[in-house]
Order: C-alpha cells, then sequence, then structure tokens
C-alpha cells in the first residue's frame, strides 16, 4: 500500500509541476523584456520612452496634439494651394517629401522592429544623438 500513489500524491506533484513550469515562462518573459529594452543614454528619454509606450494617458494627448497639428495645418494648406499657387509648388514639394520621408522610416522601422521582436532579437536603435 505504501508503494501506492494517492489522488491526492498525483494532483500534489501535477501542480509542482506546473508551478515550475509558471516559473519558467515567468523567467523567459522577464529575459525576453530586457533584451527588447532600447539602449538610451539618457534616462528622462528612458522615462518619456516607457511613459509613451504604456501610458494610455500619454499617448492620448500625443494624438491629441497630432490632431491639432492636422487640423491647424489643414486649412493653410489649402489656402497655400488656393491664393498662393507659386508659394505652393516650392512648400507643397518639400512638405510631401518631409511627410513621405517619415511615414516610410516609422513603417518600415515598425515593421523591422515586429519582426526582430517576434524572432526573440533586437533590433539596432536609431542613434539618438552621435
Amino acid at each position: 500500500m505504501a508503494a501506492q500513489r494517492t489522488t491526492n500524491d498525483m494532483l500534489a506533484d501535477q501542480i509542482r509541476s506546473l508551478q515550475a513550469d509558471l516559473r519558467a515562462t515567468r523567467t523567459e518573459v522577464t529575459r525576453l523584456a530586457v533584451l527588447a529594452r532600447p539602449d538610451i543614454r539618457h534616462g528622462w528619454v528612458g522615462h518619456i520612452a516607457k511613459d509613451l509606450a504604456t501610458n494610455p494617458d500619454t499617448q492620448y494627448k500625443v494624438h491629441l496634439y497630432g490632431v491639432v497639428y492636422w487640423l491647424i495645418n489643414f486649412p493653410v494648406i489649402v489656402y497655400l494651394f488656393v491664393f498662393q499657387r507659386s508659394a505652393w509648388d516650392a512648400i507643397g514639394i518639400f512638405i510631401t517629401l518631409i511627410y513621405s520621408v517619415y511615414a516610410n522610416l516609422a513603417t518600415d522601422y515598425g515593421a523591422m522592429s515586429s519582426a526582430t521582436a517576434a524572432k526573440g532579437l533586437r533590433l539596432p536603435q536609431i542613434p539618438l544623438e552621435d
């Protein structure tokens, strides 16, 4: 009888096994989070980046300012296009160039970050200073 395992003993062993798996998973998640952390030299930049990435209130404010920016720019761009055609020819091309370069950079860098994160790798950071 002593050699036979009771149902309670088997359940206790299974719970211990699940707890060990959970600890291993938490350790792996922590390791991956450390790998995904960007190398930022200035502490305040890291604080701002973390706040932007994790705080919905900050994200809301940033996007609110973005909406205000576009709402202010819309009538200015329409005015330039309709009434200041010669100025628009130069400014419009420059605006389009800057926004296109930014959009391509942001989209491609975000896609690269996602792809490398899916593999558990780190993407080289865009340097903040030389």
